[in-house]
């Protein structure tokens, strides 16, 4: 029989097989857990934290919020701006219902209007004003007036030349006047006389305050009329003859302004125009058809129009007692030579239609109704002149024929014929492109006030 040697006590041996027995009873769960004093347990992967990118989801947090922000604040700014917009847009829109500015004598009880106060006053303050530069013009006149006058002297010698008075504009007219214009003294036109001639396209005022006249230019011949293959030519407009000017002459730069015609209607010289005549159904405050007063026909800076042929007749005959010289309708050869500006073409600027709107108010472009004169988009008249072309048609002085034969060739006004009947020129803002040229002729009965039609003086020159 085989005997044990025990390698250690007897005490040490048991205490070795009670351990072995309580390490056999251990769950292994404990095992893993890493009990105390046993195995210790594999060790779990630690996160480390990445601050960059904490800080930089932090700030892309606070962009977003200020950029929700400056949206709210760009959406308030554009209503505010919208709003803004509006208010002036309703401004401009009372300011241009607002009356003329030649103070007129109601001739029947106005309709009740609340902003009639406001308009007053505006009105009022625009009348000071204008009182304020005919003051100041007149000024000017007077002592343009003195200088001209030679001062006290022993002798003759010591005498001084007439001053003339300035051009009214145009770089052109910086020099002084010739010494010899063919003009009396204190003529505002004498500033338009150079080196023994007139300068062409040079300005003058028919008055202090009055329409601006301009000198025209060329040689003063042309050929007058179209040829029959020019584009929405008519037969009256032929056959071409050639016409030459003795005298040069001048014409208004723009057409006749209601409120330079209300001044004759005002001092009594001028009968009243359709839209201000007492009764009258197109009265602009009291009438049952409001045609003139929806196109603005009433404005002070917009063409006259709702007057005759002899109401135009009117208007020179007064014209020509406020200032030197006489002033008169054009002849249809001197309208159309001054609307040409020295083109063979359809208009002053040439044959290309798709150039017109900017050059005239017409069909195309004015919207229903006339403008301001003078504010077309180009003005490169050669000789200065504004709305030769559309805008109002313009009364001239010649009787009705139906075509150019036996037409004078000097340009005086053609009498004879169908004076029944006057000429117009130019088109309107309701007409086609063909009939806003320079070859263009209408008529209509003297009598007769047309709701597109106006006028412009002229002054043949010495």
């Amino acid at each position: 029989m085989n005997t044990i040697v025990p390698l250690v006590g007897p005490q040490a041996f048991r205490r070795l097989l009670t351990l072995g027995v309580l390490l056999a009873s251990l769950p292994v769960r404990a095992l893993d857990a890493g009990a105390p004093g046993l195995l210790p347990a594999p060790a779990q992967p630690q996160v480390v934290p990445d601050r960059a990118a904490a800080e930089r989801a932090k700030h892309a947090e606070e962009a977003l919020k200020r950029s929700e922000a400056e949206k709210q604040r760009l959406a308030a700014e554009k209503q505010r701006l919208a709003a803004e917009k509006q208010r002036l847009e309703n401004a401009l829109a009372e300011s241009e219902r607002r009356p003329p500015r030649v103070v007129e004598k109601l001739v029947e009880k106005p309709v009740p209007d609340s902003g009639a106060a406001k308009r007053a006053a505006q009105s009022e303050r625009e009348a000071q004003q204008l009182r304020k530069e005919l003051a100041q013009l007149r000024k000017e006149l007077a002592e343009a007036r003195a200088n001209a006058a030679p001062p006290p002297g022993p002798t003759p010698a010591a005498s001084t030349a007439p001053a003339t008075p300035k051009a009214v504009v145009g770089p052109a007219q910086s020099a002084p006047a010739a010494k010899s214009a063919p003009v009396a003294a204190g003529d505002a036109a004498a500033a338009c006389w150079r080196d023994g001639a007139w300068l062409s396209g040079c300005g003058f005022a028919a008055y202090a305050g009055g329409p601006t006249m301009r000198v025209v230019g060329g040689d003063l011949r042309y050929r007058m009329g179209s040829p029959e293959s020019e584009k929405n030519r008519d037969a009256d407009e032929g056959p071409q003859h050639e016409v030459a000017f003795a005298r040069r002459f001048a014409l208004a730069e723009t057409e006749t302004t209601v409120a330079q015609y209300l001044a004759c209607v005002e001092e009594k010289a001028c009968d009243e125009p359709e839209w201000r005549q007492a009764g009258s159904k197109y009265h602009y405050q009291t009438g049952t058809d409001t045609y003139y007063r929806d196109k603005d026909a009433h404005l002070s800076d917009r063409p006259i129009s709702g007057v005759s042929w002899h109401n135009a007749q009117q208007y020179v005959r007064w014209l020509s007692g406020k200032g030197q010289g006489k002033y008169e309708l054009p002849s249809e050869a001197m309208w159309e030579y001054a609307a040409r500006g020295g083109s063979p073409g359809r208009w002053y600027f040439g044959d290309d239609e798709s150039r017109l709107a900017e050059h005239a108010w017409y069909g195309k472009n004015a919207g229903d109704k006339p403008h301001a004169v003078g504010t077309t988009q180009r003005k490169e008249h050669p000789w200065g002149l504004r709305d030769m072309h559309g805008n109002v048609y313009e009364w001239v002085a010649d009787c009705w024929h139906d075509n150019y034969n036996g037409a004078p060739g000097d340009g005086r006004v053609w009498e004879g014929g169908d004076c029944g009947r006057r000429v117009l020129r130019g088109g309107s803002w309701n007409n086609n492109a063909g009939d806003a040229r320079s070859a263009l002729r209408y008529r209509n009965a003297p009598d007769y006030r047309f709701n597109s039609a106006g006028f412009r003086p002229s002054r043949m020159l010495p």
